[in-house]
């Protein structure tokens, strides 16, 4: 089960955090404007993520609370079983999971490794590269103001479609013209990063993937007792 969750982890990061090859010179401000906010991300001390994703055993929601310098925790719920979350802590070099409110389990190397790994390269280190971006102008969701991103040159993304057909042992038919597109809102006041998401043109209201970032001063990540 710590396994799967974790390959789940890695899958929603790589979704948010994927990196394009080329930057023209007309999306190049755009694009430094999304590098400073995930620079200025990496150095806040907490960062708090709520994802709503599609896996393989179908939607499910994620979040993630990071505390620097190494802390994390982990709370994943599906659809099928949400009074049964599988929660995943980290504490420097160690880490523990549970379901419900089964006992934690402490996990091995491995796996504690591939969390560690994750926590770096999600929130500890400044990113190097997010992508390239052009600016799709303020707006204001959920009331809150932000400035929209549309990141060019992405990779196919799985349509729900395909993640069925994959399910029921099918090849999956090719990805529709109007495949998914990544978008990037920057919080207007803070300039911090508030939400991305994954959506096909024009069903920007119906994403396939979204993860909606806050900034709390007061979450504690402490080892289970016991």
């Amino acid at each position: 089960m710590e396994n799967s969750n974790m390959t789940l982890i890695l899958r929603a990061a790589a979704a948010a955090l994927v990196v394009a090859a080329s930057t023209t010179a007309a999306s190049a401000d755009c694009t430094r404007e999304v590098l400073q906010s995930f620079t200025r991300q990496s150095n806040t001390d907490m960062v708090r993520k709520e994802m709503n994703l599609i896996g393989e055993t179908g939607p499910f929601t994620m979040t993630i609370d990071y505390v620097k310098p190494d802390r994390m925790r982990q709370v994943v719920k599906t659809l099928t079983a949400p009074d049964k979350p599988t929660e995943t802590i980290l504490v420097g070099s160690d880490a523990w999971s549970r379901t419900g409110t089964d006992a934690w389990q402490k996990l091995d190397k491995s796996t504690t490794d591939q969390i560690v790994s994750f926590f770096k390269s999600t929130f500890a280190e400044t990113p190097a590269n997010v992508g390239t971006f052009e600016c799709l102008g303020a707006e204001t969701i959920e009331g809150q103001k932000v400035r929209a991103f549309k990141g060019l040159d992405e990779p196919k993304q799985k349509t729900p479609e395909q993640i069925e057909a994959e399910k029921r042992g099918e090849k999956p038919a090719e990805a529709p013209k109007n495949e998914a597109v990544r978008v990037v809102y920057l919080d207007v006041g803070t300039g911090l990063p508030a939400r991305i998401i994954f959506a096909r043109e024009g069903m920007l209201d119906k994403p396939i993937f979204k993860e909606v970032y806050s900034y709390p001063t007061d979450i504690k990540i402490e080892k289970p007792a016991g």
